[in-house]
């Protein structure tokens, strides 16, 4: 969600953890911490960062959108939010711009696995779509 700090995050989901009645290490849990403690948990912190947002009613998006339903022949689904994990926020903060993303992928293309795959038929159709964005349809 925009707004929150992905350090924050962490540090609320550290707290959480703890309330479930775990100590909480970030190394490697001693021999004192295993004799002294019934439950432990080891957490490993990573890099983030924080969430954007653009608003649907921004110009550009709502540009995009009207090359969406040309493309598509038809009203292109509109979502305010999405899950995944982008650095759009670094747009938005470096760039002063605020994204929209416009994704392609079929719904079973097993995002980031082995296996990943699109389909010819989502592949085609998205060259069609930003097409249609880049030449203001």
């Amino acid at each position: 969600m925009a707004g929150n700090d992905w350090k924050r995050q962490q540090d609320k989901v550290i707290a959480h953890i703890r309330a479930q009645g775990f100590h909480v290490t970030e190394q490697e849990p001693t021999d004192a911490e295993r004799a002294a403690y019934d439950r432990i948990c080891q957490v490993v912190r990573s890099g983030g960062y924080n969430a954007q947002k653009t608003p649907m009613d921004d110009p550009n998006a709502l540009r995009i959108g009207r090359a969406l339903d040309a493309a598509l022949d038809q009203p292109a689904i509109r979502v305010p939010t999405l899950g995944g994990s982008l650095p759009l926020f670094m747009f938005e903060q470096i760039l002063g711009v605020k994204p929209v993303t416009v994704p392609i992928a079929n719904h079973d293309n097993n995002q980031h696995a082995e296996n990943e795959n699109i389909r010819i038929g989502n592949l085609w159709k998205g060259i069609e779509i930003f097409a249609s964005i880049m030449t203001g349809f």
